[in-house]
Protein backbone atom coordinates (compact mmCIF):
# COMPACT_ATOMS: atom_id res chain seq x y z
CA UNK A 1 0.00 0.00 0.00
CA UNK A 2 3.14 2.25 0.52
CA UNK A 3 4.31 2.67 -3.44
CA UNK A 4 7.02 4.94 -2.83
CA UNK A 5 8.57 2.23 -0.30
CA UNK A 6 7.85 -0.54 -3.44
CA UNK A 7 9.62 1.61 -5.72
CA UNK A 8 12.51 2.32 -3.76
CA UNK A 9 12.96 -1.39 -2.62
CA UNK A 10 12.69 -2.54 -6.45
CA UNK A 11 15.22 0.04 -7.26
CA UNK A 12 17.67 -0.91 -4.67
CA UNK A 13 17.13 -4.83 -5.94
CA UNK A 14 17.90 -4.13 -9.73
CA UNK A 15 20.59 -1.97 -8.60
CA UNK A 16 22.45 -4.72 -6.50
CA UNK A 17 22.19 -6.28 -9.63
CA UNK A 18 23.36 -4.17 -11.63
CA UNK A 19 26.30 -3.63 -9.50
CA UNK A 20 26.97 -7.40 -10.04
CA UNK A 21 27.14 -7.22 -13.45
CA UNK A 22 25.00 -9.67 -13.98
CA UNK A 23 23.36 -10.55 -17.10
CA UNK A 24 20.00 -11.50 -18.16
CA UNK A 25 16.82 -11.05 -20.69
CA UNK A 26 13.86 -11.53 -18.25
CA UNK A 27 12.88 -11.22 -14.34
CA UNK A 28 10.48 -13.06 -12.24
CA UNK A 29 9.19 -12.68 -8.51
CA UNK A 30 8.85 -15.21 -6.22
CA UNK A 31 5.18 -15.98 -6.14
CA UNK A 32 3.35 -13.59 -4.17
CA UNK A 33 5.27 -11.29 -2.37
CA UNK A 34 7.98 -10.49 -5.00
CA UNK A 35 5.44 -10.06 -7.83
CA UNK A 36 5.09 -6.36 -7.29
CA UNK A 37 8.68 -5.69 -7.37
CA UNK A 38 9.11 -7.69 -10.52
CA UNK A 39 6.83 -5.76 -11.72
CA UNK A 40 8.54 -2.54 -10.89
CA UNK A 41 11.64 -3.82 -12.11
CA UNK A 42 10.57 -5.04 -15.21
CA UNK A 43 8.27 -2.04 -15.89
CA UNK A 44 10.79 0.89 -14.81
CA UNK A 45 13.93 -0.84 -16.59
CA UNK A 46 12.30 -1.69 -19.92
CA UNK A 47 13.39 -5.73 -18.78
CA UNK A 48 10.37 -8.81 -19.81
CA UNK A 49 8.96 -10.24 -16.96
CA UNK A 50 7.52 -13.88 -16.61
CA UNK A 51 4.90 -14.62 -13.68
CA UNK A 52 5.30 -18.01 -12.13
CA UNK A 53 2.02 -19.42 -10.67
CA UNK A 54 1.92 -22.22 -7.58
CA UNK A 55 -0.72 -23.63 -9.46
CA UNK A 56 -1.78 -23.59 -13.17
CA UNK A 57 -5.51 -22.60 -13.25
CA UNK A 58 -8.26 -24.81 -14.82
CA UNK A 59 -8.94 -22.38 -17.51
CA UNK A 60 -6.89 -19.76 -19.92
CA UNK A 61 -3.34 -21.11 -20.65
CA UNK A 62 -3.50 -23.17 -17.77
CA UNK A 63 0.74 -22.65 -17.59
CA UNK A 64 2.40 -22.06 -14.50
CA UNK A 65 4.34 -19.53 -16.02
CA UNK A 66 2.91 -16.73 -18.20
CA UNK A 67 4.77 -14.54 -20.36
CA UNK A 68 6.98 -14.57 -23.75
CA UNK A 69 9.43 -17.96 -23.00
CA UNK A 70 12.43 -17.98 -25.34
CA UNK A 71 13.81 -21.07 -24.17
CA UNK A 72 17.72 -20.91 -23.54
CA UNK A 73 17.51 -17.02 -22.17
CA UNK A 74 18.59 -16.54 -18.68
CA UNK A 75 15.62 -15.17 -16.19
CA UNK A 76 16.86 -13.35 -12.61
CA UNK A 77 14.80 -14.24 -9.75
CA UNK A 78 13.20 -11.92 -7.34
CA UNK A 79 12.92 -12.39 -3.95
CA UNK A 80 11.83 -10.03 -0.80
CA UNK A 81 13.26 -12.66 2.04
CA UNK A 82 15.66 -15.83 1.85
CA UNK A 83 15.58 -18.21 4.84
CA UNK A 84 16.34 -22.04 3.85
CA UNK A 85 15.73 -21.03 0.08
CA UNK A 86 12.99 -23.54 -0.89
CA UNK A 87 10.82 -21.10 -2.55
CA UNK A 88 12.81 -19.70 -5.08
CA UNK A 89 14.52 -23.09 -5.78
CA UNK A 90 10.73 -24.01 -6.39
CA UNK A 91 10.45 -21.14 -8.70
CA UNK A 92 14.05 -21.74 -10.36
CA UNK A 93 12.85 -25.48 -11.31
CA UNK A 94 9.65 -24.26 -12.88
CA UNK A 95 11.38 -21.94 -14.79
CA UNK A 96 14.08 -24.31 -15.75
CA UNK A 97 11.69 -26.72 -17.15
CA UNK A 98 10.62 -24.15 -19.58
CA UNK A 99 13.99 -24.15 -21.10
CA UNK A 100 15.43 -21.20 -19.07
CA UNK A 101 18.57 -20.71 -17.87
CA UNK A 102 18.69 -19.17 -13.67
CA UNK A 103 21.87 -18.55 -12.52
CA UNK A 104 21.23 -15.64 -9.88
CA UNK A 105 18.64 -14.77 -7.95
CA UNK A 106 18.70 -11.16 -6.04
CA UNK A 107 16.95 -10.71 -2.72
CA UNK A 108 16.25 -7.83 -0.42
CA UNK A 109 17.01 -9.65 2.98
CA UNK A 110 19.15 -12.80 3.17
CA UNK A 111 18.35 -14.39 6.75
CA UNK A 112 21.46 -15.89 6.68
CA UNK A 113 20.34 -19.32 7.48
CA UNK A 114 21.54 -21.66 5.00
CA UNK A 115 19.76 -20.46 2.03
CA UNK A 116 22.45 -18.70 0.50
CA UNK A 117 24.80 -22.19 0.60
CA UNK A 118 21.71 -24.17 -0.36
CA UNK A 119 21.16 -21.96 -3.29
CA UNK A 120 25.06 -22.12 -4.70
CA UNK A 121 24.79 -25.93 -4.36
CA UNK A 122 22.29 -25.80 -7.07
CA UNK A 123 23.98 -23.86 -9.47
CA UNK A 124 22.62 -19.93 -8.15
CA UNK A 125 24.12 -17.03 -6.81
CA UNK A 126 22.51 -15.05 -4.27
CA UNK A 127 22.95 -10.60 -4.44
CA UNK A 128 21.24 -9.63 -1.64
CA UNK A 129 21.20 -6.25 -0.73
CA UNK A 130 21.20 -6.77 3.23
CA UNK A 131 21.38 -9.28 5.71
CA UNK A 132 19.95 -9.55 8.83
CA UNK A 133 23.16 -9.71 11.27
CA UNK A 134 24.29 -6.30 8.70
CA UNK A 135 20.88 -5.03 9.71
CA UNK A 136 20.77 -5.69 13.52
CA UNK A 137 24.50 -4.13 13.74
CA UNK A 138 22.49 -1.10 11.73
CA UNK A 139 19.83 -0.80 14.54
CA UNK A 140 22.61 -1.27 17.18
CA UNK A 141 24.55 1.53 16.34
CA UNK A 142 21.31 4.21 15.89
CA UNK A 143 20.23 2.50 19.47
CA UNK A 144 17.19 1.28 18.22
CA UNK A 145 17.69 -2.25 19.98
CA UNK A 146 20.30 -3.26 22.35
CA UNK A 147 23.36 -5.41 22.45
CA UNK A 148 21.37 -7.86 24.51
CA UNK A 149 18.43 -8.38 21.52
CA UNK A 150 21.05 -8.71 19.06
CA UNK A 151 23.30 -11.59 20.52
CA UNK A 152 19.50 -13.26 21.12
CA UNK A 153 18.73 -12.77 17.71
CA UNK A 154 22.29 -13.70 16.00
CA UNK A 155 22.17 -16.47 18.79
CA UNK A 156 18.61 -18.09 17.23
CA UNK A 157 19.91 -17.56 13.56
CA UNK A 158 23.21 -19.49 14.74
CA UNK A 159 21.24 -22.13 15.84
CA UNK A 160 18.33 -22.67 13.30
CA UNK A 161 20.59 -22.97 9.73
CA UNK A 162 19.45 -24.83 7.42
CA UNK A 163 22.35 -27.08 6.16
CA UNK A 164 22.65 -28.18 2.23
CA UNK A 165 22.36 -31.93 1.99
CA UNK A 166 25.32 -33.60 1.10
CA UNK A 167 25.78 -34.93 -2.29
CA UNK A 168 25.39 -38.29 -2.89
CA UNK A 169 25.65 -38.63 1.38
CA UNK A 170 22.49 -39.62 3.67
CA UNK A 171 19.51 -37.39 3.80
CA UNK A 172 19.70 -34.61 6.31
CA UNK A 173 18.04 -35.33 9.49
CA UNK A 174 14.66 -33.86 10.08
CA UNK A 175 14.25 -32.43 13.05
CA UNK A 176 11.06 -33.58 15.53
CA UNK A 177 9.62 -30.77 17.25
CA UNK A 178 7.07 -31.68 20.40
CA UNK A 179 3.45 -30.44 19.51
CA UNK A 180 1.90 -28.39 22.46
CA UNK A 181 -1.38 -27.65 23.10
CA UNK A 182 -2.71 -24.36 22.86
CA UNK A 183 -2.83 -23.98 26.49
CA UNK A 184 0.40 -25.08 26.85
CA UNK A 185 1.62 -22.46 23.95
CA UNK A 186 -0.24 -20.00 25.95
CA UNK A 187 2.00 -20.25 29.10
CA UNK A 188 5.22 -20.05 26.98
CA UNK A 189 7.63 -17.03 27.88
CA UNK A 190 6.99 -13.65 25.72
CA UNK A 191 3.79 -14.51 24.45
CA UNK A 192 1.19 -11.57 24.37
CA UNK A 193 -1.53 -11.32 26.69
CA UNK A 194 -3.66 -11.11 23.37
CA UNK A 195 -2.65 -14.29 22.06
CA UNK A 196 -2.34 -16.20 25.11
CA UNK A 197 -6.04 -15.09 26.11
CA UNK A 198 -6.55 -16.37 22.29
CA UNK A 199 -4.78 -19.82 22.90
CA UNK A 200 -6.78 -20.06 26.03
CA UNK A 201 -10.10 -19.95 24.24
CA UNK A 202 -9.18 -22.28 22.01
CA UNK A 203 -8.25 -24.75 24.12
CA UNK A 204 -11.11 -24.09 26.39
CA UNK A 205 -13.74 -24.12 23.34
CA UNK A 206 -11.92 -26.89 21.48
CA UNK A 207 -11.81 -24.49 18.75
CA UNK A 208 -9.79 -22.45 16.23
CA UNK A 209 -12.74 -20.70 13.97
CA UNK A 210 -12.61 -17.17 13.10
CA UNK A 211 -16.24 -16.28 11.82
CA UNK A 212 -16.07 -12.94 9.74
CA UNK A 213 -19.02 -11.49 9.77
CA UNK A 214 -19.05 -9.15 6.88
CA UNK A 215 -22.60 -7.64 7.16
CA UNK A 216 -24.19 -4.47 6.62
CA UNK A 217 -27.33 -4.52 9.50
CA UNK A 218 -26.83 -4.72 12.76
CA UNK A 219 -29.77 -7.55 13.15
CA UNK A 220 -28.03 -9.47 10.97
CA UNK A 221 -24.52 -8.68 12.64
CA UNK A 222 -25.99 -9.48 16.19
CA UNK A 223 -27.55 -12.37 14.94
CA UNK A 224 -24.49 -14.24 13.79
CA UNK A 225 -22.89 -13.45 16.99
CA UNK A 226 -25.65 -15.39 19.27
CA UNK A 227 -26.40 -18.13 17.10
CA UNK A 228 -22.88 -18.92 16.30
CA UNK A 229 -20.92 -17.41 19.61
CA UNK A 230 -20.70 -21.04 20.75
CA UNK A 231 -18.65 -21.96 18.14
CA UNK A 232 -15.99 -19.51 17.23
CA UNK A 233 -12.91 -18.00 19.41
CA UNK A 234 -12.95 -14.73 17.48
CA UNK A 235 -15.65 -12.70 15.79
CA UNK A 236 -13.88 -10.84 12.78
CA UNK A 237 -16.55 -7.75 12.39
CA UNK A 238 -16.19 -4.64 10.07
CA UNK A 239 -18.42 -2.12 11.72
CA UNK A 240 -17.86 0.40 9.46
CA UNK A 241 -19.96 -0.62 6.79
CA UNK A 242 -22.95 -1.14 8.87
CA UNK A 243 -25.73 1.26 7.84
CA UNK A 244 -26.86 1.23 11.13
CA UNK A 245 -24.56 1.52 13.30
CA UNK A 246 -25.29 2.73 17.35
CA UNK A 247 -23.28 2.51 20.23
CA UNK A 248 -25.92 0.02 21.83
CA UNK A 249 -25.00 -2.41 18.88
CA UNK A 250 -21.02 -2.15 20.15
CA UNK A 251 -23.00 -2.92 24.08
CA UNK A 252 -24.98 -6.07 23.07
CA UNK A 253 -21.84 -7.50 20.70
CA UNK A 254 -19.87 -7.18 23.71
CA UNK A 255 -22.34 -8.66 25.66
CA UNK A 256 -22.64 -11.71 23.58
CA UNK A 257 -18.74 -12.69 23.73
CA UNK A 258 -19.20 -12.49 27.61
CA UNK A 259 -21.54 -14.45 27.15
CA UNK A 260 -20.26 -17.19 24.86
CA UNK A 261 -16.51 -16.14 25.22
CA UNK A 262 -15.00 -15.50 22.05
CA UNK A 263 -12.64 -12.39 21.13
CA UNK A 264 -13.76 -9.42 18.99
CA UNK A 265 -12.10 -8.55 16.06
CA UNK A 266 -12.35 -5.19 14.65
CA UNK A 267 -11.07 -5.46 10.60
CA UNK A 268 -9.69 -1.47 9.64
CA UNK A 269 -7.72 -2.24 6.44
CA UNK A 270 -8.91 -0.78 3.31
CA UNK A 271 -7.41 -3.48 0.84
CA UNK A 272 -9.99 -6.08 1.25
CA UNK A 273 -12.29 -7.60 -1.52
CA UNK A 274 -13.77 -5.08 -3.54
CA UNK A 275 -17.06 -5.23 -2.61
CA UNK A 276 -16.35 -5.11 1.49
CA UNK A 277 -13.80 -2.09 0.39
CA UNK A 278 -17.34 -0.09 -1.51
CA UNK A 279 -19.61 -0.52 1.52
CA UNK A 280 -16.26 0.49 3.59
CA UNK A 281 -16.06 3.71 1.70
CA UNK A 282 -20.27 4.05 1.44
CA UNK A 283 -20.47 3.69 5.08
Amino acid sequence: SRNIFILQVADLLFQTAKDASLKYDCVCGVPYTALPLATVISSENEIPMLIRRKEAKDYGTKRLVEGIINPGETCLIVEDVVTSGSSLLETAEVLQKEGLKVTDAVVLLDREQGGKARLEEHGIRLHSVCTLSGMLDILQQQGEVDVEMVEKVKKFIQGNVFEPGAQNGPAPVKRICKELSFGARAELPGVHPVAARLLTLMEKKQTNLCLSADVTESKELLQLAASLGPSICILKTHIDILNDFTQEVVKELRALAEQHDFLIFEDRKFADIGNTVKHQYEG
